[in-house]
């Protein structure tokens, strides 16, 4: 079974660089520009990963990840520009698996989901 991935990033060229990128590397990918978009999406398309840019939410990005990791069982990857040790601590403590600070390496982001996904199956997490 094929990974699904459920991107939430605002701006349009990244955004469509991203499902670029995922779909080539193998996975079945959707995205929207927020996360009230996000949600209306979530329970069709029944991702195995969210990838959410955390000023892209639409509302605080760590309330969003918080309030996806809650709702949804689902591995996340949070984005951001703050490198800070704050923002990788305020991402753990949201529920994110990982925050990649922008801009990353295309082979990275691949490489981590890759990572993440297989964690998760092997703690029987994520459904594939």
């Amino acid at each position: 079974m094929t990974d699904s991935i459920l991107i939430i990033e605002g701006e349009p060229n990244l955004r469509r660089e991203l499902t670029s990128t995922l779909t080539e590397a193998g996975f079945v990918v959707t995205d929207v520009p927020g996360y009230s978009e996000a949600l209306l999406k979530l329970d069709a398309f029944k991702p195995n990963m969210v990838i959410m840019d955390k000023e892209s939410a639409g509302i605080e990005g760590w309330t969003a990840c918080s309030e996806l990791r809650q709702a949804h069982d689902v591995a996340i990857i949070l984005m951001g520009k703050d490198s800070s040790g704050e923002a990788w601590m305020r991402a753990v403590e949201a529920g994110a698996d990982f925050y990649l600070k922008k801009p990353f390496s295309y082979r990275e982001l691949v490489a981590r989901v890759k990572a993440i996904l297989r964690r998760h199956k092997s703690r029987g997490l994520v459904k594939g």
